[in-house]
């Protein structure tokens, strides 16, 4: 990756951010051998940007427990009135193998009875590796298991094996996260109500004059 796989993930990381509406609540998690709320859902995107300048590289990878813990963050959000929870997506990259925490099945398992989906990013390539303390670590990318987690909490599966690739991906995930306005041919429900009403004066009027009108 040119400079290196986390530069490119930050910067493509930080696009997608800069696709999102500014009344978009945001929240940043990192794992590797654990998972950690690096900044909680808020407004405030320039905080998510400079919570993913500070990322680190760290060794190991613990994709359920990033799950589990974005979902507790998700969580934390104040529900929107009498309407409930705020609708939430989260967006999973990952350039490794699950090795550490609970298991995907059943950080999937949490999602979707949360009606979270989970879209996930494979990054990288299978011959992969990244630099950590000064020796090169392989990465091998777990397209698998990034897969079927997607797929059983009803999120995408995105594959991305460059730096030009990845901020595609998240391009195109950022246009796509929001609400969609449809309209509806509602004048069957206004015929509905005009029939229910008639129906209900020729009942009374029977009641009353013992004929229809």
């Amino acid at each position: 990756m040119t400079p290196n796989r986390i530069d490119a993930s930050k910067a493509a990381a930080k696009l997608f951010v800069n696709e999102l509406p500014d009344t978009y609540n945001v929240g940043l998690v990192s794992f590797a051998k654990a998972a950690s709320v690096k900044v909680s859902p808020t407004k405030d995107h320039q905080q998510i940007m400079a919570g993913i300048d500070a990322l680190q590289l760290q060794e190991s990878t613990a994709i359920g427990e990033a799950v589990f813990t974005s979902l507790d963050a998700i969580a934390s959000v104040p529900a929107d009135g009498a309407q409930g929870p705020p609708p939430a997506r989260i967006v999973l990259l990952s350039d490794g193998y699950t090795t550490f925490g609970r298991p995907n099945d059943q950080a999937a398992a949490a999602a979707k009875k949360a009606k979270v989906p989970v879209s996930t990013i494979a990054f990288g390539t299978q011959e992969g590796t990244v630099e950590l303390s000064g020796r090169q670590v392989p990465v091998p990318v777990d397209q698998d298991a990034l897969h079927k987690l997607a797929t059983d909490t009803g999120g995408q599966y995105y594959d991305a094996v460059s730096a030009d690739a990845l901020k595609k991906v998240y391009n195109d995930l950022g246009s796509s996260i929001g609400y969609r306005t449809e309209s509806r041919e509602i004048t069957q429900w206004f015929v509905g109500i005009a029939l229910l009403f008639g129906f209900a004066g020729a009942v009374m009027s029977l009641i009353w004059t013992q004929r229809l009108p």
